[in-house]
């Protein structure tokens, strides 16, 4: 199937765009000098995007802040430092200012010539993240291992078609790759894929290395990779192992990089898919600082897929996620738990196996206070697919908090072993700490804490270290914590103040009320 190009004059984020000696690659969020990536934060790539998609006129200061920082309050030198990244980087007169209205993109731009645009224009990508997995390498070259290394691939192509938001490729379809040195975009051209998993396996003696990489093939660059040693004692175990590690490790990063990948100024076309997308990753957008404006967003969003395919399951999940989290930072309104409900039950509906539509309804199930369920949920969602490192931490913590202590502490470190370079690496501490708080764990919680709000200041995480600390005898720093909480989050620590509990366990929410009740008499001048 061939792509048909886009009207002239119409910005598709799979068109690479050339300015100079520049290539800018809007689906890639890449920006490339001679062939070689420019280093590029996030705004200033947005704003390079707004420009150049609307490079035909003057933009205005107003929409680049709306373009670029969306609902976020930042004043304008912010859009200014960005404009001064930009110019170093492409040149003082690419970006023109025009005085008294905004800026403009003064370089011209043209689609790359020759053969490029016919490798951009080959072949259609599924409406979802799709992947092929390589046959790997034999790199001791012993013939007897041939057996152990296909082994591994197929145990990989089945544990990842197990993940159902994820289109793979048959095992028959990437065995004509066997031997052969290829260039992961060429996969990309010929089986129609985003990602290739590449790897090798050594063996020696009784010990095997697997190494495996994952690539984001159409821009060629790895953004994932790890090596596992294992020992020979029982094949089929290793092989299973192997695998099950590989995807846990991985999938997060195909999460990361389809979130990545919709930021910035939206297309002038959408699909439903794409739609859900950029919703999911509105979701997450402002989670570290519950930004219920990107929640309302999300759900905006979601919506407007589902107006184009009312069949639509990442919409569905996405509305889940974004009204479980307006529930749990208590900025829900009072049909809230009901349409979201509604959109879980629909995404079972369409399909019953969907182990992230079983995953979204457990959260969905905790923040509203029913554990018992949520549990189930979860347990439901990781019979259909036990390679999810966030499904099995939130496991961990509603057994955590739910009468099992011991067990589920157990199940988040699990959790964070099998997925120790997660990109959402807080998401899980964060649970884990909650199951340190449940085993009376206080100080290794105060330490988790830490981490975690190191790589991104979640409420739910500081919330639990005022707890901690109260746990820990540190009264004191729990009452500063919890004043400055006050106010970064009002509803949700009066929501709490009020009772609203995640523990069904009796001796832990006594403990969480009085932890709390504890705090707030320190906290209050």
């Amino acid at each position: 199937m061939r792509l048909q190009a886009p009207p002239a004059g119409r910005a598709d984020l799979s068109d690479p765009l050339v300015f100079g000696r520049f290539e800018l690659l809007l689906e890639q969020r890449r920006l490339l000098e001679n062939g070689s990536p420019v280093t590029l934060g996030a705004r200033a790539f947005d704003l390079l995007a707004a420009l150049v998609q609307h490079r035909d006129r003057v933009v205005s200061k107003d929409e680049l802040l709306r373009l670029v920082w969306r609902d976020a309050a930042v004043e304008e030198n912010n859009l200014s430092v960005q404009v001064s990244t930009l110019r170093k980087v492409l040149g003082a007169d690419a970006l023109r200012t025009v005085s008294g209205q905004g800026y403009r993109f003064a370089l011209p731009v043209s689609p790359p010539t020759g053969v490029a645009v016919a490798e951009s224009l080959v072949l259609g990508l599924p409406d979802k993240p799709s992947i092929a997995v390589l046959p790997f390498a034999n790199a001791g070259g012993v013939l007897g291992d041939a057996a152990l290394i296909e082994g591994i691939g197929g145990e990989l192509i089945n544990a990842l078609s197990r993940v159902r938001s994820i289109f793979v490729i048959s095992r028959q379809s990437v065995q004509a790759y066997q031997g052969r040195a290829v260039d992961p975009r060429t996969v990309a051209r010929e089986l129609g894929v985003r990602y290739v998993l590449e790897g090798s396996v050594r063996r020696s003696a009784e010990h095997v290395r697997v190494a495996a990489a994952l690539i984001e093939a159409v821009s060629g660059q790895q953004i994932w990779g790890e090596r596992y040693d294992r020992s020979l004692d029982d094949l089929f175990a290793l092989q299973d192992e192997t695998a099950r590690a590989i995807v846990i490790a991985m999938a997060p990063h195909i999460e990361r990089s389809e979130i990545e990948r919709v930021r910035g100024p939206r297309p002038q076309r959408n699909s439903a898919y794409a739609l859900a997308q950029r919703a999911w990753a509105q979701a997450h957008e402002g989670l570290s600082r519950s930004n219920r404006g990107a929640r309302d967003g999300a759900i905006v969003l979601a919506r407007e897929a589902l107006a184009i395919d009312p069949d639509c399951s990442a919409a569905l999940n996405a509305i889940v996620d974004a009204l479980s989290w307006h529930l749990y930072f208590d900025t829900a309104a009072p049909s809230a738990l009901d349409d979201a409900l509604d959109a879980a039950s629909q995404a079972l509906a369409i399909d019953n196996n969907d182990a992230l539509a079983w995953r979204g309804r457990g959260w969905l199930m905790l923040v509203s206070g029913k554990l018992a369920e949520a549990t189930a949920d979860f347990r439901r969602s990781l019979e259909l697919n036990p390679n999810d490192a966030m499904t099995l931490v939130r496991l961990g913590m509603c057994e955590a908090i739910g009468g099992d202590p011991a067990g589920g502490l157990r199940q988040c470190l699990q959790a964070l072993r099998l997925s120790p370079r997660d990109p959402a690496r807080f998401r899980l501490l964060d649970n884990l700490i909650w199951a340190q708080f449940a085993n009376k764990a206080y100080e290794d919680a105060v330490d988790t804490a830490r981490q975690s709000l190191r790589e991104a200041d979640f409420a739910g995480t500081r919330f639990c270290l005022v707890l901690c600390l109260v746990g820990a005898g540190d009264l004191a720093r729990a009452a500063c914590e919890l004043r400055e909480l006050k106010r970064l989050q009002p509803d949700m620590v009066a929501a709490r103040l009020r009772g609203t509990r995640l523990a069904s366990d009796p001796e832990v929410r006594q403990r969480m009320t009085d932890f709390l009740s504890r705090a707030n008499s320190h906290a209050i001048p």
